[in-house]
């Protein structure tokens, strides 16, 4: 009787080992765990997703481009139709001169052009678009020259087919300001004003 209580008593005792080795502790100080310990994603103070920011143009579409509150230039899509290359790049010079939507004004773009710039293309010839600019007295100088410059290269070389731009002004030769500040009548190209995408002229 005496061996069979005292298993008894050896197999309780194990029992009750086990359930308190596996059960959730009641008490005790609080502990810090390593932030190697906890699941990926669950410590992160920032959100999963980010808004989506306002929609930019398609690599493979027209488009023109704006200005930022920041000074940088972004492009944004246009419909330019079809046609042929003249009929296409007067359509999407109309749309610059034209400036902003209001949904684009809405995200604070803007247009370093007048806004009763008139834009009109001369002639396409090797792939150089000459685009006369009519415009009025107050026409942008300085840092605003630039960017508008930049604004007319970019958006007519966004179309294939076109290179380079050489800029006239009421029929007349213009000069027009590099990045650099040197002015120039030789064509244009997309990678003169490139730097415009990633900080204003200064």
């Amino acid at each position: 009787m005496s061996a069979r209580r005292t298993a008894g008593s050896t197999a309780l005792a194990v029992s009750l080992l086990l359930t308190s080795a596996c059960g959730v502790p009641t008490g005790g100080e609080p502990e810090t765990i390593a932030s190697t310990d906890i699941p990926y994603g669950l410590a992160s103070t920032t959100p999963t997703s980010a808004p989506a920011p306002p929609p930019a143009a398609r690599s493979n579409e027209p488009r023109i481009y704006l200005v930022t509150a920041e000074g940088v230039l972004v492009p944004r899509g246009r419909t330019s139709g079809d046609g042929s290359l003249e009929q296409r790049l007067t359509r999407l010079l109309a749309g610059l001169a034209a400036g902003p939507t209001s949904g684009e004004r809405g995200d604070q773009l803007t247009s370093a052009l007048p806004p009763e710039v008139r834009l009109s293309l001369t002639t396409i010839e090797g792939g150089t678009a000459t685009i006369d600019i009519s415009a009025p007295e107050n026409a942008p100088s300085g840092r605003e020259s630039r960017q508008a410059v930049g604004q007319v290269v970019l958006t007519a070389t966004s179309l294939p087919g076109i290179e380079g731009v050489v800029l006239t002004r009421d029929g007349g030769p213009v000069e027009a300001p590099l990045l650099s500040g040197e002015l120039t009548t030789a064509p244009l190209t997309a990678e003169d004003y490139d730097a415009l995408l990633t900080s204003p002229p200064s």
